[in-house]
């Protein structure tokens, strides 16, 4: 996979240790005198979570520093970091905001703070000799370690947790949710027909009933399949985050498309088998680096992911590649049969 030298061996380099090439003084200033650090999200749900990645460097850096600064929240998605119980008193008035560009603008920055952009285009994919970092909070956390010049104590997958506790389970019955909401139909939407001939499938392969809750966006389309196939159907529509959030962490397997709630899913539910449907995008960039966060790809994502490029940053012309290689040319089956395969792995 096409990557980019970080210019040292991340394993074989100690914790503290001053990292080679030049680091960016503004920030090592930032981190030295920030009084607070404002986590600001309010674009897109799957960008800002993948983004905090970088958060992370940035408190990890901090505690490298022996410093305990406040953390506070803006924006929709904001909010979604653990903002944990950070306390400080500084005299100076310095605030450290790392966000997208309505996040920040909800932030209000004053000539007195250090903006950190998290733009998803721009966080290319970092080599270190011995590993290949493709995953998204990894690309922004090393950026971040980068740019302050010394070895921060973070691994994969870079995260944060926001795991939720997850109910008992009767054993029987195989609790599946797919995410059939996007904000692009044309592109991403698998379709719940194909969503529930895969569920179905699962339930057969492990010999389980099955329930499947379809999860769809605010309004509330998702066509419901006429024959279930003994298949229990729900439905959840324009549900808040905190509601899919504990729905989430009650699921057995979830799957969807590259969508935000599918990311969801994998921050939320360590006991979920979470399964991304990739056909525009690099499958191994849009992902958390989870375990249990896995994915299946187009022709056309592959592409994507060996050369390390963005349609749209890259400008390319994928409507060819679209029609010869669909959403839809994943088949229910193969979905199916990898869920179980997931779900096998973590029971032995």
């Amino acid at each position: 996979m096409l990557s980019l030298p970080l210019g040292y061996d991340r394993e074989a380099t100690p914790v503290g240790e001053t990292l080679p090439g030049h680091p960016d003084h503004e920030l090592r200033r930032a981190l030295d005198r920030c009084a607070r650090i404002v986590v600001a999200f309010d674009g897109k749900l799957g960008d800002s979570l993948l983004a905090f990645g970088a958060v992370t460097a940035i408190t990890d850096a901090l505690s490298l520093l022996g410093r305990s600064v406040p953390l506070t929240t803006r924006g929709r998605y904001g909010s979604l970091y653990p903002t944990g119980r950070m306390t400080g008193s500084y005299g100076c008035s310095l605030r450290l905001i790392v966000g997208d560009e309505p996040g920040i603008a909800l932030a209000q920055p004053t000539g007195d703070d250090h903006v950190l952009l998290c733009r998803p285009e721009e966080a290319h994919c970092r080599s270190d000799g011995r590993r290949v970092h493709t995953f998204l909070p990894s690309r922004y956390y090393l950026g971040v370690e980068e740019r302050a010049g010394v070895r921060l104590p973070g691994g994969p997958p870079f995260l944060p947790s926001l795991a939720r506790e997850a109910g008992d389970s009767d054993g029987r019955t195989l609790t599946i949710a797919a995410v059939t909401a996007t904000s692009w139909p044309r592109r991403k939407d698998y379709g719940a027909e194909r969503f529930t001939m895969a569920a179905r499938v699962i339930g057969e392969r492990l010999g389980r009933r099955v329930r499947l809750i379809l999860v769809s966006g605010r309004d509330g389309t998702t066509h419901r399949p006429s024959d279930a196939g003994g298949v229990r159907l729900d439905s959840v529509a324009g549900a808040d985050l905190e509601t899919l959030a504990s729905l989430f962490a009650q699921c057995d397997v979830v799957l969807g498309n590259d969508t935000g709630l599918t990311h969801l899913a994998a921050f939320v539910s360590n006991r979920a088998e979470v399964i991304g449907l990739y056909g525009r995008h690099s499958h191994s960039k849009w992902r958390t680096g989870l375990g249990h966060h896995h994915a299946l790809a187009t022709p056309f994502s592959e592409h994507m992911h060996r050369w390390d490029m963005c349609p749209v940053r890259d400008g390319l012309d994928e409507t060819a590649d679209e029609q010869r290689a669909p959403l839809s040319a994943i088949s229910p089956t193969l979905l199916a049969d990898t869920a179980v395969l997931a779900l096998e792995r973590r029971s032995s």
